[in-house]
């Protein structure tokens, strides 16, 4: 889906919005990656009569053996995970049972569970789902990394662009930037950019005249990687064993980046590997008009956003007490109190349980504290900030609630009464 110039040019207008983004760093020339990869695009499913497991069909991209364990990745489920109990893989125009098998047609009998029912552009891998992001733990994007790999096979097929569509716009990314200032570590291990850092992303030219570009201008994109492997493959990228910086990015970060200015026509993703996938503007646009990507995404409240400031209605009876312990509300906590020690401005932050008692619906309140002379303009971009932070954390979370200290008597009560058990960070 398009060839690259691999001369980079570095992109020096943007800075940096905010003290904690994420980084990895990494040195691309001692620390190779040298574990097997492989991924199966599924275009076919059978089930045995016997109920010993599932044949599936697809397109090998990598190297398999039996024995494997993998994992199946389906648009909008969990991650499943199995073992591969035999192969039939394509060899020069025959098929036979193998103990492996590398880049070709396969069929593969896996011990999948009876109620799992595998769709089409199902993804098997053998890399394991990473269910949130931690800038101490390697990216992984196991899903979107292999049905990619489908861009030239499946290109025509609707229904493949929609489980691509999916699987990138709930992708983290890669991609490596320059600073004008380094990064420093965190007690949590974790490189934090300093304020005012002036940060520069890269550029790469598409040989292929993207949807969008205009007549008299090259159409350039921004190389996103899926996994540091695909990033490695970047040629040139340092010298003399220097480490790369590199900046985490969500597709909204990215979506949000590109539309802030005409720099960009677009995204490729992992643009040195042996199938690239490049996607215009005009693509990236039709995947956020979508009412799925509305829905989960878009805007909540009447335009406020992914935040909502927590207001009791008269009449209304709220209960409110302490979360619940579990591994979900000691994770939200753990990046509360993080946040809340990387931003100056913040003087506290509590957390909360909040029921309405006539619908008996729960949701999480988080309060924070901020300067007298805050007006809500200063507020709203630390609690969309909050909100990426928790997003890839929360399961049973879909909404965050806000209140400010000082605001609502009831809460400020409860939480001084509670301030054990509900305050997370204070200054």
């Amino acid at each position: 889906m398009g060839l690259f110039d691999k001369k980079k040019k570095a992109q020096n207008t943007a800075e940096a919005a905010a003290e904690n983004i994420n980084l990895e760093d990494a040195d691309v020339t001692e620390s190779v990656d040298t574990g097997r990869r492989f991924s199966v695009i599924v275009d076919g499913v059978t089930t045995m009569l016997d109920g010993n497991g599932s044949i599936v069909s697809g397109n090998l991209y990598g190297k398999i053996k039996k024995g494997d364990k993998v994992f199946v990745y389906m648009a909008g489920t969990p991650a499943v995970a199995c073992e591969v109990q035999a192969i039939e893989a394509k060899n020069e125009e025959r098929t036979s049972i193998v103990d492996e098998a590398e880049d070709t047609a396969v069929s593969l009998q896996l011990t999948l569970p009876d109620e799992v029912q595998l769709k089409k552009y199902s993804v098997i891998t053998n890399i394991e789902p990473q269910d949130k992001v931690d800038p101490k733990v390697s990216i992984e994007n196991p899903a979107l990394a292999g049905i990619i790999n489908g861009m030239t096979t499946y290109s025509q097929d609707n229904g493949f662009h929609a489980t691509v569509a999916y699987h990138v716009s709930h992708g983290h990314f890669l991609t490596p930037i320059k600073m004008d200032a380094e990064p420093e570590v965190n007690e949590n291990g974790v490189a934090v950019i300093k304020k005012d850092t002036r940060i520069g992303f890269y550029m790469l030219k598409s040989q292929i005249k993207l949807a969008g570009t205009p007549e008299d201008r090259d159409s350039m994109v921004l190389p996103l990687f899926t996994d540091w492997q695909s990033l490695r493959k970047w040629e040139g990228l340092t010298k003399d064993g220097q480490k790369v910086h590199t900046q985490i990015l969500s597709f909204q970060d990215v979506y949000a980046l590109l539309k802030r200015g005409d720099a960009y026509a677009g995204i490729a993703i992992n643009p040195f590997n042996k199938i690239p996938c490049t996607l215009p503007i005009p693509y990236l646009d039709t995947i956020t008009g979508t009412p799925g990507y509305q829905a989960e995404f878009g805007p909540k409240n009447e335009g406020e956003g992914h935040v909502k400031e927590e207001k009791v209605p008269a009449g209304k009876k709220i209960l409110l007490g302490v979360p619940k312990d579990g591994e979900e509300t000691s994770a939200i906590r753990a990046k509360l109190l993080e946040y809340g020690k990387s931003h100056e401005d913040i003087y506290s932050i509590s957390f909360l349980t909040k029921v309405e008692e006539d619908t008996k619906v729960v949701r999480h309140l988080v309060v924070l504290e901020f300067p007298v002379e805050y007006t809500p303009e200063n507020m709203k971009p630390h609690m969309e900030a909050i909100y990426q932070e928790l997003a890839p954390i929360a399961k049973e979370i879909n909404q965050i609630e806000y209140a400010i200290k000082g605001r609502i008597p009831a809460i400020d009560d409860v939480v001084a009464q509670h301030a054990l058990q509900m305050v997370v960070y204070t200054k």
